[in-house]
């Protein structure tokens, strides 16, 4: 378990199993690493999804992608039928206009917030309850053109702070900025909607994460609460919370 409030280096990388039953989220957000690669148990798979999360599965091309997403999205229901008390498989989605999914408002009376995010063979749940979050998960590739896509995707304080450092850092500065800048558009709901040269947050790899602006206010960071995870070697992580002062807990999902 992890406690967050003022964090200064990535969330630990050990990540345990979470005792049971699980408590409702207040006050803290509640992070899953699940991995997606991994033997799991016969049938355990079977009976929760949608027919249309099963047709959407069936579309994909390489078997790969349809098993991590089948099971990314197995692990989401089974978490969150968990925390609401009902079982994985009448959990009910909508969806916003971006796709974000959202808990049909009948099953959530008490505002339970998820979001998701898998790169390769890992994905990272992010759960909590009152306040916005988003949680990004990227596997780190050493062979991006970090200047041509920082130029597309980062700020103009972005791209000056990242050019700043020494180039052996670039990437992981990268990947540590494109991380925390998903995290906090997936919070906002709006996605890539949002101009992405309208904010900024700190490149630093190795630094404390901080929205640094957002449409030149640099006061609007302390509404915002971000932090890095340790989810494991070869990736990146971040979490963005609309709330300053919160916990987060980082656990292990169990197939079991």
């Amino acid at each position: 378990m992890n406690d967050s409030g003022d964090l200064t280096q990535p969330l630990d990388t050990e990540w345990p199993m979470a005792a049971t039953p699980l408590s409702f989220p207040t006050e803290r957000v509640d992070i899953w690493k699940v991995y997606l690669d991994r033997p799991v148990l016969e049938n355990s798979e079977t009976g929760v999804l949608s027919p249309d999360e099963i047709a959407r599965a069936n579309r994909f091309h390489f078997e790969k992608d349809r098993v991590h997403f089948v099971r990314c999205r197995t692990a989401l229901r089974r978490l969150l039928g968990k925390y609401l008390g009902i079982p994985a498989s009448e959990i009910q989605f909508r969806y916003s206009t971006n796709g974000k999914p959202q808990l049909e408002a009948n099953l959530n009376p008490r505002a339970l917030q998820f979001n998701v995010s898998h790169s390769a063979d890992l994905a990272a749940i992010a759960i909590g309850s009152e306040h916005r979050l988003g949680v990004d998960l990227e596997k780190i590739r050493i062979d991006v053109d970090v200047v041509s896509l920082s130029t597309r995707f980062f700020s103009l304080r972005e791209r000056a702070e990242l050019q700043a450092l020494p180039e052996h850092l670039r990437v992981s500065a990268f990947f540590a900025c494109w991380t925390r800048k998903e995290a906090f558009l997936k919070a906002t709901g709006e996605g890539l909607s949002f101009p992405l040269e309208n904010f900024s947050v700190s490149v630093q790899p190795d630094s404390n994460p901080k929205l640094e602006e957002v449409n030149e206010d640099p006061n609007v960071g302390k509404q915002w609460f971000l932090a890095d995870l340790h989810i494991s070697d070869g990736y990146r992580a971040a979490v963005a919370i609309k709330c300053q002062h919160t916990r987060v807990h980082t656990y292990s999902f169990n197939w079991t």
